[in-house]
């Protein structure tokens, strides 16, 4: 793996209620929500995303870094194809935190892009 200091794309926390949790950072910090799924917002900081993840659905609160090159992600590990064309290897830390560590595709670069600049 690149030993440059590495990039947090993104902190995930689990919620009961995805929407109220997204309308609640909206109004509280102005975040802007740049993509949506039945069980997932992802929320653009000015200095990070927030993941707000379906606790029904995802098993675990989490940070994301972000990893330039497929080689790199770590071929150990619970490796997911997300539907937005990113790749996740969610491994756990020595304290038990689980860290992702998140590949994007060109695909899901430019889709990114594109709601980025709505």
């Amino acid at each position: 793996m690149n030993k440059r200091l590495k990039t947090i794309d993104h902190v995930a926390i689990r919620s009961g209620n995805i929407d109220a949790c997204k309308e609640w950072y909206e109004q509280e910090f102005n975040a802007v929500c740049v993509f949506s799924t039945d069980f997932y917002h992802r929320m653009r900081f000015g200095n990070i995303y927030l993941a707000i993840i379906d606790k029904n659905k995802y098993p675990y609160n989490h940070i994301g870094v972000l990893i330039d090159n497929y080689e790199d992600l770590p071929t150990d590990g619970e490796r997911h194809e997300h539907r937005d064309g990113t790749i996740g290897v969610y491994k756990q830390d020595p304290c038990g935190n689980w860290v992702e560590y998140i590949w994007y595709s060109d695909e899901a670069k430019e889709m990114l892009e594109k709601h980025e600049s709505r």
